[in-house]
């Protein structure tokens, strides 16, 4: 009874894993199109408005020279299209790694 009890609970929590997997592929391959978008469309600019005075600034300030508002710094791993493409890859591929191990070792039960 343990045993079993043993095998729910570790093909559920490597099932959870592999869903993880899953996801952060989904997430960086929807990361990677909205950035492919935003080049279309021209919003690769990188210069913004400060949200409090309107002040032109750099995408990646830390803070307004106009007004003193602060920002954080942008990740330019979150804005690469390159960068999301390869580690939604690397996810994916890691996901159905984990997937056909999981499924190999059902085949031993």
């Amino acid at each position: 009874m343990e045993e079993k009890i043993g095998i729910i609970v570790g093909t559920t929590l490597q099932s959870l894993f592999i869903l993880t997997f899953f996801y952060m592929s989904i997430r960086f391959f929807g990361r990677m199109f909205g950035n492919i978008i935003s080049a279309i469309k021209g919003n690769n600019s990188s210069l913004e408005p400060c949200h409090s005075c309107s002040h032109t600034i750099s995408k990646e300030a830390i803070l307004c020279p106009n007004c003193g508002q602060t920002f954080g710094r942008a990740n330019s791993f979150s804005t690469s299209i390159l960068a999301n493409f390869f580690a939604g890859v690397v996810a994916l591929a890691g996901g159905i790694g984990l997937l056909f191990y999981l499924l190999d070792l059902f085949k031993d039960l």
